[in-house]
C-alpha cells in the first residue's frame, strides 16, 4: 500500500533517529521561555519612550506573541517533568546580562537593531535547529509549538527588516547599527547563544549597564504629531452628546479609536511592574494591550482610507498614559482601566451604543471597527475581573469607586504638561474639513478628560 505512514509526520527512517532526550528538551525550553519572557519585558519597557507610532504598533503585537510563546514552552516543560523545574527564576544569569545590555539601546535605531537584528534572528535560528534535531514522532508536541513560534518570528523579522531599512539611511547610521549589533552579539555569545552552544568570546566590549536598569514610562510622540501636547479632545463628548448627527458622532468615535495608543502605553507599565503574578496574567494582559493597539490602528486605517492626515490633524496626545503612568500606582491605574471597561458595558451608553451610531450613519468601515471593538471589550471586562478583582480580592464597587476617584483626581495633573503645546478646540475645523459641514457642538467647553468612566455604576 502507498498510504503515507506515521500520520505524514515523517518517514520510518526519520522517526528512528533518537534526537533530543527529554532532559535536553527541558533544558532548552527553560532557556527559550526565559528569553521570551525577557523579550516581552523589552517591549513593555520600550512602548512609552519610543516615539514612532509604527514601532509602538509592532512592539504591541510582538510582546504579546512573546508572552504566548513563553506560555507554550512553560506548558510543554510541565508536561515533561513532574514536579516541573522552577520557571520564575533565570536558568542562566548570562542571559540576563545580555538583556541588561539590550535595554540600554539609546534610540529607535538601536532598539530595532537589538530586537530585530540580533535577538529575534538568533531565536529563529534556534527554533529551526531544534525543529530539525528533535525526533518528529516522539517529540511531536514540541515540534508543534516550535512550528507556531517559527511562523510568528518569521513575520516579526520581516517587519523588523523593513523597519531597519527605513531607519538606516546614511553610512553613519549603518556604521552605528553594525557596531551595536556586534556589541550585543558578543554578549549573546557570552551567554552561550540561545541554545547554550556558542563558544564564549575572548573578551567583551565595555558594558553600558552601569547600574540597575530604570524603565522610562513617559509616553512620547514624534514630530509628525503636531498636536501631541494639545490635551483638548472634544470627540470624548461629541460621541455621546444628544442632538449631534450620527455622521459627526461616527467621526468622533474614529478619533477616539485612533487615540487609543495611550492605553497600551498605560498597560505596559501596569504589566511591567506587576509582581508575583501567574504567567496567565501576563498572557491575558499582553493580549489586551495588543487589542488596544489594534483599536488605535483601526482608527488610523479609517482616516487613511479617507485621505485624512490623522497624525497632523488629530491631537493624538498621551494624556491618559501620562496620568496613569506618572501619577498613580499600578493598582490604581488598573482600577481606572477597569472602571472605563465597566462603563462601556451598558447597552445604552457603551459599545453597543457606539456600534449602533455607526450603523445609523451607514458607515460600513466604522461599523466593522466598532463591531470588533465591542467584541474585544467583552474579553477585556473578563480580564479585569480575573486579574484585578479576583487576584487582589477586591469587590466591583470598591474598584469602580477607586477608579472613578483616581481618574477624576488625575485630570488636573495634565496642567503641568499643557505648556508644551497650545490648548485649542480643533474640532470645528476638523469636522468642516472632513465632513464638509459645521459641527453641532457649539457649546463645547475646553476639557481634557474622557467622561465615560463616570458612567460605571
Amino acid at each position: 500500500m502507498s498510504i503515507p505512514p506515521l500520520a505524514g509526520l515523517c518517514t520510518y527512517e526519520e522517526a528512528a533517529r533518537p534526537g533530543y532526550s527529554v532532559a535536553d528538551n527541558v533544558a532548552l525550553m527553560l532557556r527559550y521561555a526565559w528569553i521570551e519572557k525577557r523579550a516581552m519585558e523589552t517591549g513593555l519597557y520600550w512602548m512609552n519612550p519610543t516615539p514612532e507610532w509604527e514601532v509602538k504598533e509592532a512592539l504591541s503585537l510582538h510582546l504579546y506573541q512573546d508572552a504566548e510563546h513563553a506560555r507554550l514552552f512553560r506548558g510543554r516543560i510541565s508536561e515533561m517533568r513532574n514536579p516541573p523545574p522552577r520557571m520564575d527564576v533565570s536558568p542562566d544569569e548570562r542571559i540576563d546580562r545580555f538583556f541588561e545590555e539590550l535595554w540600554r539601546a539609546q534610540d529607535t535605531l538601536e532598539k530595532l537593531v537589538g530586537l530585530y537584528g540580533v535577538l529575534k534572528p538568533a531565536l529563529l535560528d534556534a527554533y529551526r535547529n531544534h525543529m530539525a534535531s528533535t525526533n518528529p514522532l516522539i517529540d511531536h508536541p514540541t515540534r508543534r509549538i516550535l512550528r507556531f513560534a517559527i511562523l510568528e518570528e518569521e513575520d516579526a523579522l520581516a517587519w523588523g527588516q523593513a523597519a531597519l531599512d527605513a531607519v538606516i539611511r546614511t553610512d553613519e547610521d549603518r556604521a552605528r547599527a553594525d557596531a551595536w549589533a556586534a556589541h550585543l552579539r558578543a554578549y549573546l555569545d557570552a551567554a552561550g547563544g540561545i541554545m547554550n552552544d556558542r563558544p564564549a568570546p575572548e573578551s567583551l566590549p565595555a558594558s553600558r549597564a552601569a547600574g540597575p536598569f530604570q524603565p522610562d514610562f513617559f509616553p512620547q510622540r514624534d514630530e509628525r504629531f503636531v498636536g501631541r501636547w494639545n490635551f483638548v479632545f472634544p470627540p470624548h463628548e461629541v460621541a455621546r452628546t444628544p442632538g449631534v448627527p450620527v455622521e459627526e458622532k461616527t467621526l468622533a468615535l474614529m478619533c477616539k479609536r485612533t487615540l487609543e495608543m495611550d492605553v497600551p502605553e498605560a498597560m505596559a507599565r501596569m504589566i511591567a511592574e506587576a509582581r508575583d503574578m501567574p504567567w496567565d496574567y501576563y498572557v491575558d494582559m499582553c493580549r489586551q494591550l495588543w487589542d488596544e493597539a489594534r483599536h488605535a490602528m483601526m482608527g488610523s486605517v479609517y482616516f487613511e482610507n479617507k485621505s485624512v492626515d490623522w497624525k497632523r490633524e488629530i491631537p493624538l496626545h498621551p494624556g491618559f498614559a501620562l496620568r496613569l503612568n506618572l501619577h498613580m500606582s499600578p493598582l490604581e491605574a488598573h482600577a481606572v482601566l477597569y472602571t472605563i471597561e465597566q462603563s462601556l458595558m451598558p447597552a445604552k451608553t457603551g459599545k453597543k451604543y457606539e456600534w449602533e451610531v455607526t450603523m445609523d450613519a451607514r458607515d460600513a468601515l466604522a461599523t466593522a471597527f466598532q463591531d470588533y471593538d465591542w467584541a474585544d471589550e467583552v474579553l477585556h471586562a473578563q480580564i479585569g475581573r480575573r486579574w484585578l478583582l479576583d487576584a487582589h480580592k477586591l469587590s466591583r464597587d470598591e474598584t469602580v469607586q477607586l477608579g472613578q476617584r483616581m481618574a477624576t483626581e488625575s485630570e488636573s495633573a495634565l496642567a503641568q504638561y499643557e505648556s508644551n503645546g497650545e490648548q485649542i478646540n480643533w474640532w470645528p475645523d476638523f469636522v468642516r474639513a472632513v465632513l464638509g459641514q459645521e459641527s453641532a457642538m457649539t457649546d463645547y467647553q475646553l476639557g481634557t478628560a474622557d467622561p465615560v468612566y463616570r458612567a460605571a455604576e
